[in-house]
């Protein structure tokens, strides 16, 4: 593990954390307020006749806005009882949805993620199983953590270390660890009001211009961008 070092005040300034706060709040209710929100099948039941929503409305609604509903980019499902089902909530209540690929849009591949964390470091080669360890152990230490709350790969492509990552919590999370124990510049970009998040670190904030080409070359495979980014 790379040593500490005392934080470096000009790299401490690169580091642009707009919009992150929040995103690892947790509701320690949650297992009382499953309890009490209604079936699937009776949410459906009562969109198409209209008969004892009122009721449902008034018992559920504050309860479901105080938390946060999972959707699939793809084929928008959401996570909802512990499972991957039909969306009969977010347009009702107004919840707060956040992005997450299910497990069968996750094996089709391609520009599939949600978060993503470039590593820019010119010794790459000898710290690239250093970096994925790390990572790893971030994942697997994360605090209530939902079953798709998960690296979906770490490759390197052009001397970059890309790590794709199924939600923006745990990207944040990865990138924030990345930063505490090596130190460097952390950036981020968030797209799709803020439901997407790409975070690059660099071990000294000289390097950008060290790989600059990379990085344009990286671009224009398609490597890292997000399926709704122009080249």
């Amino acid at each position: 593990m790379a040593a500490k070092k005392e934080k470096d005040a000009s790299d401490e300034e690169m580091e642009n954390t707009t919009n992150i706060d929040g995103l690892d709040d947790d509701d320690s209710d949650d297992e009382d307020i499953v309890d009490k929100e209604p079936e699937p099948e009776e949410i459906e039941s009562n969109l198409k006749t209209g008969e004892g929503f009122s009721s449902i409305d008034s018992e559920t609604s504050m309860l479901l806005k105080s938390r946060t509903i999972y959707s699939c980019p793809r084929c928008r499902q959401i996570y909802f009882q512990n499972k991957w089902q039909k969306d009969y909530i977010t347009d009702i209540y107004t919840v707060r949805t956040e992005m997450a690929f299910c497990k069968k849009c996750l094996a089709k591949g391609l520009e599939t993620f949600v978060g993503s964390i470039e590593v820019y470091d010119k010794y790459l080669v000898e710290r690239k199983d250093e970096f994925s360890s790390f990572v790893k152990n971030v994942e697997a230490e994360m605090e209530n953590r939902e079953p798709f709350d998960k690296i979906i790969d770490i490759t390197e492509k052009s001397d970059i270390l890309y790590i794709f990552v199924n939600t923006t919590r745990l990207t944040v999370q990865i990138a924030r660890a990345i930063r505490q124990e090596w130190h460097g510049a952390m950036q981020y970009e968030w797209f799709e009001r803020n439901q997407f998040v790409r975070a690059k670190w660099f071990t000294q904030p000289q390097n950008r211009e060290y790989f600059r080409k990379r990085i344009r070359e990286a671009k224009e495979k398609r490597i890292g961008l997000f399926s709704f980014e122009e080249d």
